[in-house]
């Protein structure tokens, strides 16, 4: 006769007595503690680490170039950015049938270069003046060449065929290849592009500052086309929705993109085309291209176009760093631009021809200055003086179309210069 078999024991007969094979249990008594201090360990690694992460997500925002400034939360003081904080500024230059490009963008590079206290990466895209940009930049104080680090690329659409000579050649040479630089510049974070015919009077840091004040949901920050409120239907895909129920259009030649945003699957289309969210890359520019081109001047309606069906992506820029003509071609105090009223013209644009044709001189009389200045160790001699010389001359004073606006141009200018020179 057997008795029943025990776990710990063997089956043995009856009358006999289950003995406890006392190494087989001390065994597994071993695997599980074993077990169960593995199990408090990575509890405590799991709570350890999670602490940790969540400290990340809520720190302030580290403007490094492999860090993301899509991460941005509550950042509360925008004028402390890191020493270290690179600054990506962008530009296109394409010859075409102006001639005007090169000295336009070596213009503009040198006032980004004056006044700039951090680190600065210009990225120029070009199909054909390489050798020129590099030879000019070659000419300039060694001093100056140290303050920023240049990156001069080949420009390569993301497009074949037609389509690519068509947008090549849409509104002028190279123009809307900005609409493809989340595409092209997939391994830098964010940058500021600006047009070949802006110039700054003051440090490029002071716009790139402004992706801190972004909140979680906006990709980009442009500054209004012109002053006023536009009355238009409400579905007019030219025209964008404002906080508040006004509608405008905004400017492109100046554009903070935050491009790791932008390549998030996150856009809104019309409805006609696509129901479905895309990245901001040709699936979503193309069909919206082709839907409105009848009413598509360039590619900055393409832009406007964009933000029309996603208003809530886009950060307002203050007026002032995209000052332009149509703010003060005439009296009507409703196109003014109240923060260059106010404060100061911080990035002057010069569309419309406006450095080179006599429409609103004051624009040309401002470039021309910055244009020559060479630099000169005494700045406010040849840069500040010069451009108020320029700006007071009855001619440019006097003129109907953005006259008696000396002051506007000359503030943030003279402020930059005892900031930086008068120490």
């Amino acid at each position: 006769m057997y008795g029943k078999c025990s776990i710990l024991c063997s089956c043995v007969p009856i009358q006999a007595t289950c003995r406890m094979p006392f190494r087989r249990f001390r065994f597994l008594r071993s695997l599980v503690g074993l077990f169960i201090t593995l199990l408090l360990f990575l509890f405590i690694y799991q709570s350890i680490n999670l602490r940790q992460d969540r400290s990340v997500r809520m720190a302030p925002l580290q403007l490094l170039p492999a860090q993301k400034i899509s991460l941005a939360r509550n950042v509360n003081d925008q004028k402390n950015m890191p020493s270290n904080t690179t600054v990506h500024l962008v530009v296109v230059a394409c010859a075409g049938k102006s001639e005007n490009i090169l000295p336009e963008a070596l213009t503009m590079m040198k006032s980004a270069v004056l006044f700039t206290e951090s680190l600065l990466h210009i990225h120029v895209f070009t199909t054909n003046l390489q050798n020129k940009f590099e030879e000019e930049v070659s000419s300039w104080p060694k001093s100056v060449q140290n303050k920023f680090k240049m990156t001069v690329r080949s420009l390569q659409y993301p497009l074949e065929g037609e389509l690519l000579e068509e947008m090549m050649n849409w509104w002028g040479p190279c123009a809307s290849f900005r609409l493809f630089l989340p595409t092209v510049m997939a391994d830098v974070d964010s940058v500021l592009y600006v047009d070949t015919d802006v110039i700054f009077l003051g440090a490029v840091e002071e716009i790139w500052q402004h992706f801190y004040l972004f909140n979680e949901l906006q990709v980009g920050a442009l500054a209004p086309r012109v002053g006023w409120d536009f009355k238009v239907n409400p579905n007019n895909p030219n025209f964008i929705e404002m906080p508040g129920g006004k509608f405008t259009q905004v400017n492109s030649g100046v554009f903070l993109m935050n491009l790791t945003r932008m390549r998030q699957v996150i856009f809104k289309t019309d409805e006609s085309l696509s129901k479905k969210l895309s990245p901001w890359n040709k699936d979503l520019l193309i069909p919206l291209y082709r839907l409105g081109i009848k009413d598509m001047y360039g590619d900055q309606n393409l832009i406007n176009t964009v933000f029309h069906y996603n208003p809530e992506r886009l950060y307002y820029l203050p007026c002032k760093y995209n000052y332009h003509h149509k703010f003060c071609f005439d009296g009507y105090r409703e196109r003014f631009c109240d923060s260059a009223e106010k404060e100061g013209a911080f990035v002057v644009h010069g569309n419309a021809n406006t450095y080179y044709n006599n429409y609103a001189p004051a624009f040309k009389a401002a470039n021309d200055a910055m244009r020559q200045y060479n630099f000169e160790e005494d700045i406010k001699k040849y840069l500040l003086k010069e451009m108020e010389n320029n700006l007071r001359n009855p001619a440019v004073e006097n003129h109907l179309h953005c006259g008696n606006k000396s002051n506007i141009f000359l503030q943030t200018l003279t402020r930059s210069i005892n900031s930086k020179f008068s120490r």
